[in-house]
Parts: C-alpha cells; structure tokens; sequence
C-alpha cells in the first residue's frame, strides 16, 4: 500500500496503482500498425468479459457523458423516458433535451432508489411508446445504487421493443453488471471511477438491438456513430486517433481485473468497503442515501456533531483528501470514495482519521 492510496478518497478519479501510470509511459505507436491493433484485440476481448456479454464493447477518447449522449443520438428518434433520482441522472435528462427528443422523466427524490412498482405503474400508465429508458445505476450524487436488475425486469415485461440504456460510470468494476443475461442494450462508464484508471476513456457495451436500430437513425452524430465504432471495431481498430496511452493501461487493469482479483473477488471488496464505511462512521454521520440501496463505491454523509467543510478541511490539514457534498447537498455532506483499486487496510486507515476529525 503506497501512502498515496491511503490518502486518496473521491468519488472520482480515483486512485491509480503506480504500475498502472507506468504503462502510459511505454513507447508510442501508430493507431493503425500491427502492434496497436493486437492491443486492441485483446482490450475488446476482455471489455466484454467485463461487460459479461458476447456481443460488441467499444472504447472511445472521451468521457462517459459523450457517450450518454452519443447513447441517445444513436437508438433515439423520438421519445424517451429518463429516470431520475440525483444529479447526475438528472443530468442524463438535460442532455436528452438538448438533442432534441421528446423527453419524459420519472423522477425521484434526492436519497431514494429508482422504484420498480413507480416504474412498472408509469409504463402501465403511458401514452407514448419510449424508444429508450435511461437508468443511471450508481448514483453517485446521493450514493445511492439502484436495483439495476429488477428496474430492467420491469422494463421487459411491459415492452419487447424499448431499449435499456443504462449509466454505469462509477459502477462497473464495483458491482455486477450482467449486460447479456439482464437484457441491456447500452451501458457506459468512464475509466477513471471503479476500473481506477486516470480519466480519458469511456467504455461501452451495445447489443445488436441497439445497433439494429442505429442503422435506421440519418444521423447519429459523428464522433460517436456507433455504427462507425462497430465497422472499424470489427477490424480491431478505433474510428479515429484514440489515446494510445490509455489503451496501454488499460489493457494492464483489465488483465488484473479478470485475472488477478477476479470479477467476484472485486465486488465482494467493494462490498465489505461500503459496509466498513456505513459501519464506522455511524457515529458521527447519518447516511443520506436509502440504506438498503446504499452505494458499493461511495457513501454521502451528513456529519452529525462537526459540519461538513470542517471536517473535509481537518481531514486535508491531516493529509487524507474527501469528496465534498455534491449539488443541493453540497454544503451539508461530504462523500467518501470506496472504489476502484483502494484496499480495505487504506480504507480503514483513513476512517481512524476521521472519526478523530468528526468529533
């Protein structure tokens, strides 16, 4: 554990291993030479281990929000419903509305879950079709994570024909996303939250219904055409110049993802992360997410004896660095990152800290 990890706690960007960074120091070379493209090869192979899906997994030079919208432009051509429950899929709702569509929204409050009964009454109750339902699995505004699972179940049974766009920026990597066996149609995350990676590169899975239905949009964008991504995917190339760099650490983090930790062993460290967290900390903070959907990778804390830029500025003087509170909860939390590549020992380091500068 190097002292840098053990100081290091934000919702994103998260931590980095050093041997990951040392990666983006190899020599360059040609994204269209021999070399990159066995790079890519096996970079795409193990996306879709990730993803947990036999069908297409992208990588694109931007982050996650590009591709949100990219989702959009692609699979959309007229209506979609988003569902809310914080700022960050509210934020999904925004760029909907700027594209263009027509936008519908299910919206919930600020420390709830994403209801499956709200959910499965609002599509009994629909007069439209959707072509899409957003979810935003992580919420990483509110810490809370919603029932992925169970909110597509509720799509399934309603629609054959409506396609799941899910944001998994700050949990794939942190907890499980089953993109094949779920039925999803889209999912995005950024590099820089669970797969603690710098910041740089969205990935992306898309089902053959997703694409099927790109192929009857006229436009879909340029830098995000998705069926530009699969043609030149299909010869294990990028549509245009991708940070090299990143491919190189990425490649590393995938193979000790899969390889290494393993998959479950992953989750399950995020797991015991967040119980550790919501349990040593109950003293002096009152989790503001719903507890039973209570976020693997990071927690949203409302201090109960210190306010919350005090603590956040004790916890800098003693060297340990939080994430503030996030939009209309900004001045009244702070959130703990728990993700990515920071170890239980750190973790718990650093709650030794701050049970000190909470009281």
């Amino acid at each position: 554990m190097t002292d840098r990890q053990s100081r290091y706690f934000v919702p994103g960007p998260t931590w980095v291993r050093p041997e990951i960074l040392a990666e983006m120091t190899r020599p360059m070379m040609g994204h269209r030479s021999a070399e990159f493209r066995e790079v890519f090869r096996r970079v795409k192979g193990d996306l879709k281990s990730l993803f947990r899906t036999t069908q297409d997994a992208f990588v694109s030079t931007s982050s996650g929000t590009g591709v949100l919208e990219g989702a959009l432009l692609n699979v959309v051509p007229r209506r979609v419903l988003v569902t809310t429950c914080g700022a960050f899929s509210e934020r999904w709702k925004t760029i909907a509305e700027q594209t263009g569509v027509e936008v519908d929204h299910l919206d919930h409050p600020w420390g709830e879950a994403i209801d499956p009964e709200r959910l499965a009454t609002h599509f009994a109750g629909r007069r439209h079709h959707y072509d899409a339902v957003t979810i935003t699995h992580n919420e990483t505004s509110t810490g809370v994570m919603n029932d992925l699972r169970a909110l597509v179940e509720v799509i399934h049974a309603e629609t054959s024909d409506t396609l799941i766009l899910v944001d998994a920026v700050s949990s794939l990597g942190s907890a499980p996303i089953l993109f094949d066996e779920w039925g999803i149609d889209v999912c995005i995350a950024s590099t820089q939250k669970g797969l603690a990676l710098p910041p740089g590169l969205a990935v992306f899975a898309v089902s053959e219904r997703a694409l099927a239905a790109a192929k009857k949009k006229p436009y879909r964008g340029t830098y995000f055409d998705f069926l530009e991504y699969k043609r030149q995917g299909d010869n294990d190339g990028a549509p245009f110049t991708p940070s090299i760099p990143h491919y190189f650490a990425l490649e590393k983090q995938l193979d000790h993802i899969l390889r290494e930790e393993t998959l479950d062993e992953r989750w399950e460290r995020h797991r015991k992360m967040r119980d550790m967290t919501l349990e040593r900390t109950a003293g002096y903070a009152e989790l503001m997410s719903d507890r039973t959907h209570a976020s693997v990778s990071v927690s949203a804390l409302r201090p109960t004896k210190r306010d919350a830029q005090t603590i956040l500025s004790e916890m800098r003087a003693r060297g340990f660095v939080l994430g503030g509170g996030y939009g209309r909860w900004k001045e009244e939390s702070f959130r703990i990152g728990h993700m990515g590549d920071i170890s239980l020992v750190a973790l718990s380091a650093m709650l030794d800290v701050l049970e000190e500068a909470a009281q």
